[in-house]
């Protein structure tokens, strides 16, 4: 399996080879780059899908201390992982909890983001965790039964008798106790507000139809604060985590996005201050 040490810690990645268009992958709260194999699978021959996973998760380290799981300090993995595989320009591909991480790095550095997809993602309003959930995330990856049901209710069009959720289940009970608390309150300290009118690229966001972490009506506002964001993208058998529930139409979804003439978007970004 790949791997690579930068001062951030050593990362695991998958990888699918080719040249151009290059899309990174970032993944959720039970994730790990293996929710992206389906994805991967599907691109054209000559296209590239790198697909990493995050500090704390699948194969890479797992550092203790709540700061590492926040925003800000998985925004500066990502930049690591950009600049160790020298990914100068990607599509950033982004599924839930690793929404708001795709976000500021396209606010941060517009020229490396070719276009954002972003999946389930985090409402534009921001979340607030309620106090008495913090101890049953901090229980969860100790209580198979209740990792099962969350696991059930994030993606509820996968055969829970089958292969892969047993896997996804495996590695998600992995996970360090503090790691889901500790993504939690990394997005409750993050408001994005008004500078989401700077999000001027091409964004594309996908909702599985039967999301219950994402409501359509949050989706929509989401849409309706992104300036570049012209559509939403709603697929069917699929509920909040359609890269391992419809990969098919994911792909589809993404291959017509990414391969589309985007020369109208410069009209936006002059308009828009």
């Amino acid at each position: 399996m790949p791997f690579f040490q930068s001062d951030r810690g050593n990362f695991h990645y998958r990888e699918k080879p080719g040249k151009k268009p290059i899309l990174l992958f970032l993944h959720g709260n039970l994730g790990s780059s293996r929710w992206w194999e389906p994805v991967l699978a599907r691109l054209p021959a000559d296209w590239r899908g790198v697909a990493y996973d995050a500090i704390g998760y699948g194969d890479s380290d797992r550092p203790q201390g709540l700061e590492r799981y926040s925003v800000p300090a998985r925004l500066r993995d990502l930049i690591a992982v950009m600049d160790a595989l020298t990914l100068e320009q990607v599509h950033l591909v982004a599924h839930s909890t690793a929404t708001p991480v795709a976000i500021e790095f396209a606010l941060m550095a517009p020229e490396r983001v070719n276009t954002l997809t972003l999946i389930g993602p985090v409402p534009a309003a921001g979340v607030q965790t309620p106090p008495e959930a913090y101890p049953l995330l901090e229980r969860m990856t100790s209580e198979p039964d209740m990792l099962t049901d969350m696991l059930r209710a994030s993606a509820p069009h996968l055969d829970a008798e089958g292969p892969e959720f047993a896997r996804f289940l495996a590695d998600a009970a992995s996970l360090a106790p503090l790691t889901l608390p500790a993504i939690a309150r990394g997005l409750d300290a993050w408001r994005p507000g008004d500078r989401l009118r700077r999000l001027t690229l091409p964004v594309m966001i996908v909702r599985g139809e039967d999301d219950i972490m994402l409501e359509e009506k949050e989706a929509h506002l989401t849409l309706l604060a992104i300036p570049g964001a012209s559509n939403l993208e709603i697929l069917h058998d699929a509920g909040h985590s359609p890269m391992i529930e419809a990969p098919a139409g994911l792909t589809e979804l993404l291959i017509a996005f990414i391969a589309e003439d985007w020369d109208d978007y410069e009209n936006i970004r002059h308009s828009v201050s």
